[in-house]
């Protein structure tokens, strides 16, 4: 009987012993498995915040960036034959239909960089009567684009042109009218000049 009740003891012992080892084993599982979970939230939190943070950035970046853009044109409401200078010509386009950041001047006919990027620049010209037309684009001194046309049996041709161009500050950029060329001008409004900020550097 003796044996029979310390078997019995040390088996309830036993079961004892194993069902707390089993209970602490799930208790650890289910801890790990918290923390796993408490990490991966932290971590996809993390990078939530990283993004907003980043996109945070890029709209100040946005923002802050210089808004340069400008329009402008020749017509002044009267009929104008431009040219047939002796030498090249710097083409000023009085009126100005936009002018954002103040980059170019009307009474030059000169776009000046004052923000290192890449621009977008483009004119049109106009020409009647069967002259000869040849204008450049120019950066600096440096020839870009250009358009050009001359007598046939057509009185009147237009023609535009347009280029991408990366700016240092205090680059300018240009029409010119080359020598004994001309170009023609009313109330319609034919002639143009271009340009704006694609982006900073």
């Amino acid at each position: 009987v003796m044996k029979v009740i310390l078997c019995w003891t040390l088996g309830c012992c036993f079961l004892g012993a194993r069902s707390l080892v089993v209970q602490a084993a799930d208790d650890d599982n289910n801890n790990i498995r918290e923390g796993f979970c408490f990490f991966s939230v932290k971590q996809e939190m993390n990078e939530l915040v990283a993004r907003l943070t980043k996109v945070e950035n890029d709209l100040k970046r946005l923002q802050e960036t210089p808004r340069i853009a400008f329009s402008a044109i020749l017509c002044n409401g009267e009929t104008i034959n431009l040219g047939n200078f002796n030498t090249k010509t710097t083409i000023v386009y009085p009126k100005v239909l936009t002018n954002m950041g103040g980059a170019y001047n009307s009474a030059t006919g000169i776009f000046t960089a004052f923000v290192k990027g890449t621009y977008y620049f483009s004119f049109t010209v106009f020409l009647a009567n069967a002259a000869n037309l040849y204008v450049n684009l120019m950066k600096n001194s440096q020839h870009v684009v250009s358009m050009w046309d001359t007598q046939s049996t057509d009185l009147n041709d237009s023609g535009t042109n347009s280029a991408v161009l990366e700016l240092e500050v205090g680059d300018q950029v240009y029409v010119r009218l080359n020598e004994n060329r001309q170009l023609y001008e009313d109330n319609t409004c034919y002639n143009s000049f271009s340009g704006f900020l694609l982006f900073p550097a």
